[in-house]
């Protein structure tokens, strides 16, 4: 089975209606694994800072030093979020 283009993936993205898509990956999901068990992962990336010195334009979320939305997470937030992703089986 080929994989779609990206032309093809561009097109659904726009155009496709989200449930419609999401019945097509169930369907192709079936078609590739036909025992039914279906599972998930609890994943979390814990980003105990948005200060980036390297301004390149990969991410998003970066901030530099002096920017009033950068943030650093104290020990004690960075414990918290830490418990909150173990309380969700993470």
């Amino acid at each position: 089975m080929a994989r779609i283009t990206k032309k093809q993936a561009l097109k659904l993205f726009q155009k496709a209606d989200l449930l419609e898509l999401g019945a097509m990956a169930d369907e192709m999901r079936k078609n590739l694994h036909h025992d039914k068990t279906v599972t998930f992962i609890v994943d979390r990336n814990i980003n105990y800072t948005n200060v980036c010195i390297n301004q390149c334009t990969f991410c998003a979320f970066y901030r530099d030093a002096d920017s009033p939305d950068a943030y650093v997470l104290s020990d004690d937030q960075l414990f918290a979020k830490i418990e909150e992703t173990l309380a969700l089986d993470g």
